[in-house]
């Protein structure tokens, strides 16, 4: 039986974490939380503003005390940003107090999703083409391995419509329930 423990999504910007868990949240049952939106209303300030005034490492702390924050919820699925598994051992304490979900996108697609959502996110902004995949390849490098230690992998190469959303959805709650029924209860 499926616990009332956080569910953390986790992948690189633009893997589908949060259209994906809004629709594995209502059909859990559970409250859907962005940590990016989370962050936004905290600070009153968008992240990309965060990141031009206090900078990137400020903004990761102030992930760390959301995500510890968020870790103690009940009954939530919890879309993280991209960035924020791989700070802090933040990916440690995901892994401790909930179940980890990793969104698997290959490169080659994240680069043409973020190239079509215009690259308004700070890291990307400005980059197309083979810059942008440069871009994405070396820090996939780096961030692959800590998603890679997420409890389940679910691949979302295929999303391309509102349906292959709710699909995903559907196929990750019962790998949830699967995953639940193999863990020892505590």
């Amino acid at each position: 039986m499926l616990g009332n423990e956080p569910i953390y999504l986790v992948g690189y910007m633009g893997s589908g974490k949060s259209t994906v868990g809004r629709y594995l949240a209502d059909i859990l049952g559970f409250r859907f939380i962005d940590t990016d939106f989370f962050i936004e209303n905290r600070f009153r300030q968008r992240v990309q503003d965060m990141f031009a005034s206090v900078g990137e490492e400020v903004f990761r702390r102030r992930e760390k005390v959301v995500i510890e924050e968020l870790s103690g919820m009940t009954n939530a699925v919890i879309a993280t940003g991209g960035g924020l598994p791989c700070f802090h051992n933040n990916m440690q304490l995901m892994n401790d107090t909930g179940i980890t979900v990793y969104l698997k996108v290959t490169n080659e697609i994240l680069a043409k999703r973020l190239e079509l959502c215009g690259g308004t996110r700070p890291s990307v902004k400005g980059k197309k083409g083979e810059v942008l995949l440069h871009h994405v390849v070396e820090a996939m490098a780096v961030r692959a391995p800590i998603y890679d230690t997420a409890k389940l992998v679910a691949p979302a190469d295929t999303l391309m419509t509102d349906s292959d959303e709710r699909r995903l959805a559907t196929q990750i709650a019962a790998e949830l329930r699967i995953y639940a029924n193999k863990e020892p209860q505590q």
